[in-house]
Formats: structure tokens, sequence, C-alpha cells
């Protein structure tokens, strides 16, 4: 079966499993999530007590964490999955072994895409109808839509800003610098806030910067979103790792912000905090340029 077959097929079973589970089915009320961002929605529109199961990862909000866990959302533990006796799985498109692997264990499936803002919002009126609550879910991303409007007001007007967005490292080294592309919400948010991310033109979604590329695109700030554990030294890091790179403006001028919350790097309701944070810190960076 050639790549392009097994795309389509897919494609075809997302829209198989959507429509018959539309066809008038009991609310479910054993609802399994296979990702932590559509644990978060279940939780943003009032649900979470339909939800018997989660992946190791679901740790947002804090509550998630208690739930009976299925394993990772790569890697799931089909066993405990059918253990938990779901009467609804919630996946991501591009789950595609969870996707053919529950279809043979004739297990019903939403499949939830998330790639863009856009398709965040959207999914609200999806989840809201599957679990029925439909009423919370409106409210919910009315209110999402609000602080994302808030903060695209607050960035009118306003000198945009280059940035790098830094999703990984090398721990301790700017080696291996890997970056916010194009085609993602991350990218959004920083157009949303008033920035301009310098790697938007990149091939891929999350392309390998090289030192060369730094110098080349130099930014006006970076932001190093390095996942907290991975950090070797905490503040040390913090201090010496950028320090390599003096010959960036961002560096020179302290420009270079560390946002080391993960729970916020997932596109889901709370990436808007992501969004607030990237609003505020331009407008400091702005405020040092005036």
């Amino acid at each position: 079966m050639n790549i392009r077959f097994q795309q389509i097929s897919i494609f075809i079973l997302i829209l198989g499993f959507q429509s018959v589970y539309a066809q008038n089915k009991p609310i479910p009320q054993r609802v399994i999530s296979l990702s932590p961002n559509l644990t978060e929605l279940v939780y943003d529109i009032g649900a979470q007590d339909q939800l018997v199961g989660d992946t190791d990862f679901c740790k947002f909000p804090p509550d998630a964490k208690k739930k009976e866990k299925i394993g990772g959302w790569i890697n799931p533990n089909f066993e405990k999955i059918v253990s938990l006796k779901p009467d609804l799985v919630l996946a991501l498109t591009f789950d595609e072994k969870a996707i053919f692997t529950l279809k043979k264990l004739k297990i019903p499936m939403a499949i939830f895409n998330c790639d863009r803002v856009q398709n965040i919002l959207e999914n609200y009126n999806q989840m809201g109808r599957l679990l029925g609550h439909e009423v919370q879910a409106k409210a919910a991303q009315q209110s999402l839509m609000k602080r994302l409007d808030k903060i695209k007001q607050k960035a009118k007007g306003r000198k945009p800003l280059s940035v790098l967005f830094v999703i990984g490292r090398t721990p301790g080294t700017i080696e291996q610098v890997y970056a916010v592309g194009n085609k993602n919400f991350i990218n959004e948010l920083i157009e949303m806030a008033g920035g301009i991310n310098v790697m938007a033109d990149a091939m891929t979604d999350y392309p390998m910067v090289s030192k060369e590329e730094l110098i080349h695109r130099d930014p006006d700030l970076i932001v190093d979103s390095i996942l907290s554990h991975d950090l070797k030294g905490g503040e040390l890091d913090k201090r010496n790792a950028w320090a390599q790179m003096l010959t960036l403006k961002a560096v020179q001028q302290k420009h270079v912000y560390y946002f080391l919350n993960e729970d916020f790097l997932i596109p889901g309701p709370s990436m808007v905090k992501l969004g607030e944070f990237l609003c505020g810190t331009f407008e400091k960076v702005r405020a040092d340029h005036e």
C-alpha cells in the first residue's frame, strides 16, 4: 500500500467515523482522550466527568492527572483502553496507528484536527455536540475568542518585531536548534501578538536552524521554550547558553525570553496563555526600543 493510498484511506475512515457517530448516538459517558489538548478541551467544556481515561502526558488541568492512564499518545496501551470499556475515544488526525487499531477493535472514535487556531476553535462545536455540552462549549469558545481578540487589539498599530521561537535545542548549548516555522498555531499566535516569525518561510513546520542562519536572520527577540526538565543547571543555562551568540542583537540587548510552561505549548484552549505571554513580551521589547 503506497503512502498516498494510506492517506486517502485514513481520510475516508475519519469521515466514516464522524458520520456514523452523528446518527443519533446516545451521549457517551465513558470517554478516553488520546491527546493532552483533547483532554484540556473536554475539561474546558465541562465534560470531565465523562472522561474515564487519558494519556500519561495529560497533566493540565491538574485534575487530568487523576484519570486512568492508557499510556503515551504515540504508543497507547490498547489492552488498557479496552478494559475501560469506552463508548468513545478522542483522537487526532495523525494518530494513524490508533485509528486503525481502534477500528479493528470496533471502538467508536471521534477525530480532531488541531493544527491551526481556527481548527481549535471549531473543535469546540464538534466536542460540544458529541458530549452533550453544546451550551457550555459555545460559552467556552466565545471566552477563548475574546481573549484572542484582545491580543490582536493590543498589537494593532504597533511596530512588528522579528521573532525566533525556539522549541528545542541541546541543553546548555546553541546546538541542534529547532524553531517554529509556518503552518502551525504558534506561528499564528506570534503574528496575532504583533510579531514576524523569522522562520515563517521555512520549508518545514519546525526547521533546524544553524548558527549561520541565526546570524543571517538576526531577530529582534528570541523566545526559548526549551523544556524545564531539559535544563542543566537551571539558571546557569539561562545565563550562559545564548551568550555564545553575542553577534545576535537579541542577545546583545538582553531580549532572550524563556517560556518554560510546556502545558501551554499544546494546540488547545491554553494556547491563549502563550499568546498573552508573547503580547506582553513584545511590549517589553518595544519599550526598550523607545
